[in-house]
């Protein structure tokens, strides 16, 4: 193995080789060619996480895929907590600290962003917009910006203001070819507005376009970019392209509206994959990487599906419950908060307010209204989804003074999700190696999340420490 080699990890978020194969067969493989180039000239592998429900999340199974070693051990538990929860290294701390220079973009838990050589640009629910160096700071406030407006925690930026900043972002990698997708697809909103939903493909084009700038410049030895659109369509919208395996079938309005939007995602990934191999050279080694997969989303209580319900207002809900201790309140993945709390008589005290929430459907029972997970000194809250939308849906609340409050559900929550919940984890993602000295055609034994750290770590000619608790694959690099 030569010395020195270099790394690209492109972290699809739960892309997974069943879908692939399924797209290839209904729409052959000139759908997705450079999927096929992975596995007719690189190696490659069904990647399982070792994860199970409650843990199988990304936000748990990416950090056990950087790290080489289980949750109990590195103790993820939801997306974006305090760094200094994450009690193990990541692939990126072992290469800097082996003088390898270092490129992270949008992967999960790089916040806030170490001082490598190289340059680290965070995900986008990350808390702030802190970057490395400090002059990529828009670009992960345009990242952050979106991701919250795609939320509905803020509202997208208005055309003066994104013609402003247009110029900026060229000077940093923003294509002619990405603003014209933009335009274009503003244009097809007017017309189409249903077409919306593809908006989440702008997210990763553009970013795609800033790494690349940043990854010509500083030529890494070991680099990370990471999109979630893809998972996201398969969230909601697998019943529109494959109902299946679903008992309720897929209305015809939704499969007309909505049916693309898998497909669509996988061709981007599939731009992607191509992009990503022309940025390589021949000392580095494309290594094409998901956590986990996804699975159709079949559930006995949610038979019509679950119907997301997100908080509106967080600033009003807590100003109702009470905010007592909160010092920071961050949206994460919808609909989900993160709220920080260092006190652990406040914690509690904030904690048994949502814990107390209960909701009525109807004359139906009262049922508890949000799940809330403890992870040092943050409170996790995550309001839940609904079985049938039966009005009138009111909720509960215990005030600070202990009376009781009634408020319908719109007053605070919204349930505008355009579709139900339809896709689900499942623990088979995949693996991939491209590249020079790569074996062709090599289908590799099936592996997991854990093995993937100990092999990039061989790959770039830096030991392995005992505490890895994954095996070395070989994808035959000479």
């Amino acid at each position: 193995m030569r010395s020195l080699r270099k790394v690209l990890l492109l972290e699809l978020n739960e892309v997974n080789w069943r879908v692939v194969d399924q797209l290839v067969s209904e729409r052959g493989e000139a759908f997705l060619p450079n999927f096929g180039r992975l596995r007719s000239e690189g190696s490659w592998s069904v990647q399982s996480a070792v994860e199970r429900p409650p843990l199988l999340d990304p936000w748990v199974t990416w950090v056990t895929l950087h790290t080489g070693v289980r949750p109990d051990v590195h103790g993820a538990s939801v997306l974006e907590q305090a760094a200094q929860t994450i009690t193990a290294k990541r692939t990126w701390h072992y290469a800097s600290e082996a003088g390898r220079t270092v490129g992270i973009f949008g992967s999960m838990s790089a916040y806030p962003p170490p001082p490598f050589a190289g340059f680290v640009v965070p995900g986008p629910f990350a808390p702030g917009n802190e970057t490395h160096p400090p002059q990529l700071e828009p670009v992960q406030a345009l990242n952050r910006r979106y991701t919250q407006a795609h939320n509905g925690t803020k509202r997208a930026p208005g055309f003066l203001e994104a013609a402003r900043s247009g110029a900026r972002l060229m000077r940093m990698g923003l294509r002619m070819h990405t603003i014209g997708k933009v335009a274009a697809q503003l244009v097809r909103e007017r017309f189409q507005p249903h077409s919306r939903w593809r908006r989440v493909c702008l997210q990763p084009e553009l970013n795609f376009d800033f790494f690349s700038d940043l990854y010509r410049r500083h030529r890494p030895d070991f680099a990370t970019w990471h999109t979630n659109h893809a998972a996201h369509f398969m969230h909601h919208y697998w019943r529109a392209w494959d109902d299946s395996k679903f008992e309720v079938k897929s209305a015809p309005a939704e499969r007309q509206q909505f049916g693309e939007a898998v497909p669509v995602g996988y061709r981007l990934c599939d731009d992607l994959i191509g992009r990503a191999m022309k940025l390589i050279d021949r000392e580095t080694i494309l290594v094409v990487a998901s956590s986990m997969g996804q699975q159709p989303f079949v559930s006995e209580r949610y038979a019509d599906g679950k119907i997301v319900v997100r908080i509106k207002d967080i600033d009003k809900l807590l100003g109702l419950i009470g905010r007592q201790g909160i010092e920071d309140v961050v949206p994460t993945m919808v609909p989900q908060w993160n709220l920080t709390v260092p006190k652990p008589d406040q914690r509690a005290f904030v904690r048994r307010q949502f814990e107390s929430i209960t909701r009525q459907q109807g004359e139906g029972p009262a049922e508890q209204a949000f799940a809330v997970q403890e992870t040092h000194d943050q409170l996790t809250i995550t309001p839940l989804g609904l079985a049938r939308n039966m009005a009138p849906i009111r909720y509960e609340f215990t005030l600070p003074e202990g009376q009781r409050h009634s408020a319908a559900l719109d007053e605070f929550f919204a349930m505008d999700a355009p579709t139900v919940k339809q896709g689900m984890h499942h623990i088979d993602g995949m693996l991939a190696f491209f590249g020079g000295g790569v074996a062709r055609g090599k289908r590799m034994p099936d592996c997991t999340n854990l093995d993937v750290a100990p092999t990039l770590l061989t790959l770039m000619n830096i030991p392995v420490p005992g505490a890895m608790q994954g095996q070395r694959l070989e994808p035959a690099v000479t």
